[in-house]
């Protein structure tokens, strides 16, 4: 990486020979990659000094983070001693193309937000398999599955809006299906679903047929998904037994989420989105299923190695799986959503601090629910405290992200092909996955390391 310039960082005063001192710099957020000392002694005087030790203490924001040196006077004279810092501006394209070339994926792109902006962001690779053009930084990527946070930040919005309680139930948004539904919906409240609690544990080829059933409009097949999910039987005796404890990762819970969003407002769920979160927040790219039309190669195309070939597509999941799994965005698009969870503002869109609370709550684990997972997040310990993240796919496209609230900082990572559940050897659709882990584990190092 070039080399952009120095900074005279601060000069020690009378430094007695085989002294150490110690200094430190307080707005280190630039990348040193080399310090100087020098000491100021007059011509023909035998002199020296040397920097035995540095490290970095990080505080809230990149402006706050302190670079910390330790200074020797290796001379025999007592001198004045000068710190001087070599720095670069670090950028992450080089990464990408590494990580792709490793992974053999067609492009990667990944991104370094915090509250104060993007500090980096870079794509490398090409849009479609066979073409020559290359992915550029304003493209547009499908990110499966966490649109899920979105759906979940959206009924924080519309709650504190008063177009919908937050504790509502399914009888509440359905009740001329009060006395035919399942006893458990009754009691089912957003909540359970955004955590993937409700007992829902699969999904029948009925309910598959109605979200895909071509006759019907999108909130429409929504609306019929909701109504054969919430008449039959699910999971037994144990989710009888132990309501909103079991944890079974299901689209069904943000589908019928969605569909009660759609009855309380009057509005589909693509309405709202747009609306309530993609324009306070400025998300000018955001939009639904894959990106661009299947005409040219003015947006990334979806890969898939399933076919023990590379094939390039524009398909996607049915529309109305859309508040588990359908929004495309720029890298700098989701960044600013990110963004919205580092500091509750953004754009034109504030939430309060008990609405970020709420979507960031973290579900204490208990025997019959281990999993850490609330309202479109999963929930570790890490850097900082309370770590959320998700990856997201609809197999053709990847993408991963991990967002530190302490720490004021998010990592992304796109990736225009699917991965593979290496864990069971399901059908390997390609190494989006594996890649996308690479851009975020280089991108974490680089941040809390450097």
């Amino acid at each position: 990486m070039p080399s952009q310039g120095a900074t005279k960082l601060l000069t020690f005063t009378d430094v007695q020979p085989g002294a150490t001192v110690h200094g430190w710099w307080n707005n280190a957020n630039a990348e040193v990659y080399r310090l100087n000392a020098w000491p100021k002694v007059a011509a023909g005087v035998d002199a020296s000094a040397e920097v035995t030790r540095n490290s970095s203490v990080k505080h809230h924001t990149p402006s706050e983070r302190e670079l910390h040196f330790y200074v020797k006077n290796t001379g025999a004279a007592v001198s004045d001693i000068e710190v001087w810092a070599f720095w670069w501006n670090w950028t992450i394209g080089p990464i990408l193309q590494s990580v792709r070339a490793e992974f053999g994926v067609p492009a990667l792109g990944g991104a370094i937000v915090t509250r104060q902006g993007i500090a980096a962001l870079d794509v490398a690779g090409i849009r479609k398999h066979g073409s020559d053009v290359a992915v550029d930084a304003g493209d547009r990527w499908h990110i499966g599955s966490d649109t899920k946070a979105m759906t979940a930040t959206l009924l924080a919005v519309l709650a504190a809006k008063g177009a919908v309680g937050m504790d509502i139930t399914v009888a509440d948004a359905f009740p001329e299906w009060v006395e035919t539904m399942n006893p458990m919906f009754k009691e089912t409240s957003f909540e359970r679903l955004m955590a993937h609690r409700s007992g829902i544990v699969d999904v029948t080829a009925a309910e598959s047929h109605a979200l895909s059933d071509m006759t019907k409009s999108v909130t429409k097949r929504r609306r019929q998904f909701a109504q054969l999910l919430t008449h039959r039987e699910h999971g037994g005796d144990l989710i009888l037994n132990a309501p909103g404890l079991i944890f079974s990762y299901q689209n069904a819970n943000f589908i019928l989420a969605g569909a009660m969003l759609e009855r309380c407002t009057g509005k589909s769920w693509e309405d709202l989105m747009k609306t309530e979160l993609f324009v306070p927040l400025g998300m000018t790219t955001a939009g639904f299923g894959a990106p661009g039309s299947g005409s040219d190669v003015s947006e990334p195309y979806g890969h898939s190695d399933a076919s023990g070939q590379r094939v390039a597509s524009k398909s996607d999941n049915t529309p109305a799986l859309g508040p588990a799994g359908t929004v495309h965005a720029s890298l700098a698009d989701w960044a600013t959503f990110i963004r919205l969870h580092l500091d509750g503002s953004e754009g034109s869109l504030t939430l309060s601090s008990s609405a970020v609370a709420r979507l960031h709550i973290d579900y204490p684990p208990n025997s019959m629910y281990p999993n850490r997972y609330g309202w479109g997040w999963i929930m570790w310990d890490d850097v900082g405290g309370l770590a959320l993240g998700h990856d997201g796919s609809n197999t053709l496209w990847y993408c991963s992200c991990q967002v530190h609230p302490n720490e004021g900082v998010g990592f992304l990572a796109v990736s225009n092909i699917g991965g593979a559940n290496r864990n069971i050897g399901a059908t390997d659709y390609g190494n989006g996955d594996a890649a996308c882990w690479k851009v975020i584990q280089t991108l974490r190092e680089h941040h809390f390391e450097s």
